[in-house]
């Protein structure tokens, strides 16, 4: 029986789950507004507690890598590298659009906005990727024939399910933790002026 520990803090919602083998033992979830720094190690120490369950026995982190808020992808990555390395635990990333879309059964269009009309987006059909994570204009995707296939869920405190199973087996090995980095998929404002200075 594998124990694996997995986390999303892409979004203003944390999701913070433990799983025997594929399936969800217990989870917590947080609503939050660029504050989950103060909380993802508090939960998820509450639930490897409630399931009498230490970081050594951890077999796996899975951990959501982006894109979404860019905070919230540096915590996700901070925390699962400090604890994957601490204990020598395996740890493995997975989309956060996928993450947090993983539980619906029909073809989705899973979206994060981005803000000025742009979105974060990808579109999959369980465990298949039709369209792959991309930072695009909503307008110039609405266009788009696989996304017009696939019901929008824009993921936000009412909207996300997740599948252990399929965010398990969609989840990829991080051969050197000290190379892993957020898959932002934008500059950040101050990334985007620095390089208009540059170029003037």
């Amino acid at each position: 029986m594998k124990r694996r520990l997995m986390f999303d803090v892409s979004t203003n919602v944390m999701f913070v789950g433990f799983t025997k083998d594929y399936m969800l033992t217990d989870f917590s979830i947080r609503i939050a507004k660029r504050d989950h720094a103060k909380y993802l190690v508090d939960r998820i120490e509450q639930v490897l507690r409630r399931n009498r369950v230490k970081l050594d026995d951890l077999d796996e982190i899975i951990i959501g890598i982006g894109p979404g808020s860019y905070t919230g992808l540096r915590i996700a990555v901070m925390v699962g590298k400090m604890l994957a390395w601490t204990k020598n635990i395996p740890l493995r990333t997975v989309s956060s659009l996928f993450f947090m879309t993983s539980g619906y059964e029909e073809r989705v269009a899973a979206l994060i906005d981005a803000r000025r009309g742009f979105v974060f987006s990808m579109v999959h059909d369980q465990n298949n990727i039709l369209l792959e994570d991309g930072y695009r204009d909503l307008k110039d995707l609405q266009t788009n024939s696989i996304y017009r296939s696939a019901k929008t869920i824009f993921i936000d405190d009412r909207s996300f399910l997740v599948s252990p199973k399929y965010v398990i087996e969609k989840s990829v090995l991080v051969e050197n933790i000290h190379d892993l980095v957020p898959n932002y998929l934008r500059k950040t404002e101050a990334e985007s002026k620095h390089d208009q200075k540059s170029d003037s």
